[in-house]
């Protein structure tokens, strides 16, 4: 991970994946000087949140510790993100509206257990918990509910791509959309995401195309693009259950693709091709887990033998887990051992 010139507070992480650059995003106060003071801490928030995003300014909590916490990974144009905090207000200003020249649709989710009021286009509406609104990042919006705790999540899609799947989408800025269906799915399948960021190295253009159908869905497609978001939205579900029942059982010895379909009630074949379409077949996949798993283990302080790391990783086959360790590393697993403690 590579640390921003702005501050060694802002990570951030590019990687190229088939044509479009991932990028991720981090900022928290618990990495500030414990001696800061209040104030202290706010306005060294603020200067950071303007290098990390500039999509708006917040206003501190008067009664509560000033505390915040964002993390985000941009796939192309499409970004998702998460913020939680103790503000009192959250603002997008005309100065963040001209210096981003940013006219995406921002899709945002109230992740907190209480309501929270919107002001939009000239209208204040209600936010309740886990609902959803659209708002136009190349306008003006603030936020505010009274209470001294926020939290929210938000993915940012492309205008023109939303525009030619729902007719009628920029009528719906500005309106609460209920929890449930397709619109809540996009925004869990974008918190799973951000939780396990390393799926978007293997499948960052399927992640983009398959929040954009989910929303598209939500909102009422057109007949000819919805029934093809829909397909790939189908499919976008059950690939991500098949990675978490994968990221799950990947150390167990026996573990097959076989014993994958049996537990996500698929076909061994479909989930060969469901898998393979998002960047990598089941064996590749359970390989580089483990592997993964092995050089983290291997990294921590102690004296460690390597078969039993092999063995709690999955591996039955010592010399079969030297030959793959040191092809994908270039490293044996000795080298690659952590100092004694």
């Amino acid at each position: 991970m590579r640390r921003s010139d702005t501050s060694p507070l802002l990570f951030i992480l590019l990687r190229p994946v088939v044509a479009m650059t991932i990028v991720r995003k981090s900022l928290s106060t618990e990495s500030f000087d414990k001696r800061l003071g209040n104030r202290q801490r706010f306005m060294q928030f603020s200067e950071l949140f303007e290098h990390f995003s500039n999509t708006g300014e917040f206003d501190p909590a008067e009664d509560a510790l000033f505390k915040a916490s964002m993390n985000s990974i941009a796939v192309g144009t499409t970004l998702l993100g998460r913020c939680r905090g103790t503000f009192r207000t959250v603002r997008r200003e005309k100065r963040q509206v001209l210096a981003t020249n940013d006219d995406r649709y921002c899709f945002a989710r109230n992740a907190e257990a209480h309501d929270a009021y919107v002001v939009h286009r000239g209208k204040k509406f209600r936010l309740r918990p886990d609902s959803m609104a659209i708002l136009k990042l190349d306008e003006t919006f603030s936020g505010a509910d009274g209470t001294s705790y926020k939290r929210f999540t938000n993915v940012h899609l492309p205008s023109g791509a939303l525009q030619a799947m729902v007719a009628n989408v920029d009528d719906m800025v500005g309106v609460e959309f209920a929890p449930g269906g397709a619109l809540t799915l996009a925004m869990d399948y974008s918190d799973l995401v951000l939780a396990n960021d390393r799926v978007a190295d293997e499948a960052g253009t399927q992640i983009a195309s398959h929040i954009l159908d989910l929303v598209a869905i939500g909102l009422g497609a057109r007949r000819d693009a919805g029934e093809m978001a829909g397909k790939r939205g189908l499919r976008a579900v059950r690939l991500t259950h098949v990675l978490n029942i994968l990221q799950r059982r990947f150390t167990e010895a026996d573990f097959s693709a076989h014993a994958l379909a049996a537990e996500a009630g698929l076909s061994e074949r479909y989930i060969n091709e469901l898998l393979y379409e998002a960047g990598a077949s089941f064996s590749a996949r359970l390989l580089e887990l483990r592997l993964r798993k092995a050089i983290d283990l291997l990294a921590q302080p102690g004296h460690h033998r390597i078969g039993d790391i092999a063995f709690a990783c999955g591996f039955n086959d010592l010399s079969y887990f030297n030959r793959c360790f040191r092809r994908r590393f270039g490293l044996t697993p000795i080298a690659a051992r952590g100092p004694l403690p």
